[in-house]
């Protein structure tokens, strides 16, 4: 009878150190799957900023060429109006005094 005692003891210690050892790898196993899952999430958001900075790179340099498009642009508009307007100043103030004097 002892020794069915003893032996229902030494049963009873494995089932305890297995549930111990399964408690253990569990643990690891949910400290491997975070580790894990850090990775994957740090992984992605490298990618993404990666991509978020290519784009940005992108759009400042067509913003950067429709900027000196439009200098160009109002460079010559500038230069074209001038023109104009130095080419009818004296008959756009001879016409204003002659308003004036009637």
């Amino acid at each position: 009878m002892d020794k069915l005692i003893q032996d229902i003891i030494n049963f009873d210690h494995e089932c305890a150190a297995s549930v111990e050892d399964a408690k253990h790898q569990r643990a690891l196993s949910s400290t491997n799957m975070n580790a894990r899952k850090k990775e994957v999430y740090d992984q992605f958001v490298n990618e993404y900023q990666k991509t978020l900075d290519e784009k940005k790179k992108e759009l400042k340099a067509s913003i950067e060429a429709t900027k000196k498009e439009n200098d160009e642009h109002y460079m010559q508009q500038l230069s074209s109006l001038s023109s104009y307007f130095e080419a009818h100043k004296d008959e756009w103030i001879a016409k204003m005094v002659a308003a004036c004097k009637e």
